[in-house]
């Protein structure tokens, strides 16, 4: 039987953000549900935040009851849901948040989680969404979502025989991540072995004086930043109208390379790369480049030329990961202005064994970043083969005994 959510809920209705916004959050208290904790396939905990009895009070009317479906409503998240259990206590939402109270002698909870993130869920969702500048849902669009309501033992069989399947998907994809996070540590291992002690294991040591290089062989000299380039200068800000799916030319920027088709002598103001040159990221994630010759990069990238004396592929395997354990964990949204990279100090050997260590890392790299790319497609593959079941189960296209 068709029918809309308005149907078969005795609530759909979202929260909103407690006054005075996250100054009243606390350690401890009330769990106050965002878009950040609800995913598909659960609720995140890790950063939850907490409201006090009194704010709970005065947000009485959104406070979630066990078998509540909640839906995130806006942002890029926009789509997840995810319901409670049985045995769930207290909680509210903010205004990002969408509780829908399923009448239980018409639709389970589980079963409609099910039903909103199948391909018919989410294609309503897409429909709906409203904003010039934001996507969002609206209460009254929820309410006239539809689906095909079976019998509630129906519904039971649909939830248990999907529930094994994507819970044995989900353990496959779990192992995946963890095998893909140990090759990642190994990686970073790795590299900091080789730009802090180098590639023979019993040259002589000594102390470096730096915390994070430790130490060092005997013959290596410490370095900042600033010492191994001879000038820097940022981009220019790039249209985007020419960025576009051409592999002749390339435009290095934050996110990424991105293959832009255009001639570059029509833009003189763009600055051009040369075969000494290393890329820097000035915001999000502090990455080190390095560039495809005559590219261009946009302002949101530091250009630098290194040194004669100094191998450029060493120095980006150094700075990287210089940067990555002194600033990375300590500033959530960086900026990364000259100034942050020119004080990370690096460990050097001779120009002959820079280029020695670069090459060993390059190989090394080379087939652990192989091996992670065939983990992330095995990852792909499982969760495409999850969403596959979810929506033919879902659809009828697949009957279960």
């Amino acid at each position: 039987m068709r029918l809309r959510v308005k149907d078969f809920t005795t609530k759909v209705g979202s929260g909103v953000t407690p006054r005075g916004g996250a100054e009243t959050y606390l350690e401890q208290g009330i769990p106050l549900f965002r878009s950040q904790n609800v995913y598909d396939n659960g609720f995140l905990m890790d950063d939850i935040a907490y409201i006090s009895e009194e704010v709970d009070e005065s947000m009485s009317s959104t406070r979630v009851k066990p078998g509540d479906v909640l839906l995130n409503i806006t942002g890029a998240s926009i789509g997840r849901c995810f319901y409670t259990s049985d045995s769930f206590e207290r909680g509210n939402v903010n205004q990002h948040v969408c509780i829908i109270r399923p009448k239980k002698n018409i639709t389970s909870p589980s079963f409609l989680h099910y039903c909103i993130i199948s391909n018919e869920g989410q294609e309503q969702i897409n429909l709906s969404q409203t904003g010039a500048n934001r996507e969002g849902l609206s209460v009254e669009d929820i309410k006239g979502f539809s689906f095909d309501i079976p019998t509630l033992s129906v519904q039971q069989k649909i939830v248990d025989y999907l529930d094994e399947k994507t819970s044995a998907i989900d353990t496959q994809v779990k192992l995946l991540e963890k095998k893909k996070d140990a090759y990642t540590r190994l990686k970073k291992a790795m590299i900091n072995r080789a730009v802090t002690r180098g590639l023979d294991e019993h040259v002589k040591l000594k102390d470096s004086g730096v915390e994070w290089i430790g130490m060092i062989p005997e013959h290596w000299k410490i370095y900042r930043f600033k010492d191994v380039y001879n000038k820097s200068n940022v981009g220019e800000s790039i249209d985007k109208e020419y960025c576009t799916d051409n592999e002749a030319n390339y435009l290095f920027y934050t996110a990424g390379i991105i293959p832009i088709h255009t001639d570059f002598e029509e833009f003189p103001q763009w600055k051009y790369t040369n075969k000494n040159d290393l890329l820097l990221a000035r915001n999000g994630t502090p990455y080190v480049y390095l560039p495809i010759l005559n590219s261009v990069y946009s302002d949101h990238i530091i250009r630098v030329d290194i040194k004669k004396g100094f191998c450029r592929e060493y120095v980006r395997f150094c700075l990287q990961q210089a940067i990555s354990t002194e600033v990375i964990d300590s500033v959530s949204i960086p900026t990364w202005s000259i100034s942050v990279w020119n004080k990370q100090l690096m460990s050097f050997p001779p120009l002959s064994e820079q280029q020695s260590i670069a090459a060993y890392l390059d190989e090394k790299c080379a087939k652990i970043d192989a091996a992670i790319a065939n983990i992330d497609k095995q990852t792909d593959a499982l969760k495409r083969l999850k969403r596959s079941l979810i929506n033919e189960v879902i659809s009828g296209k697949r009957m279960i005994e």
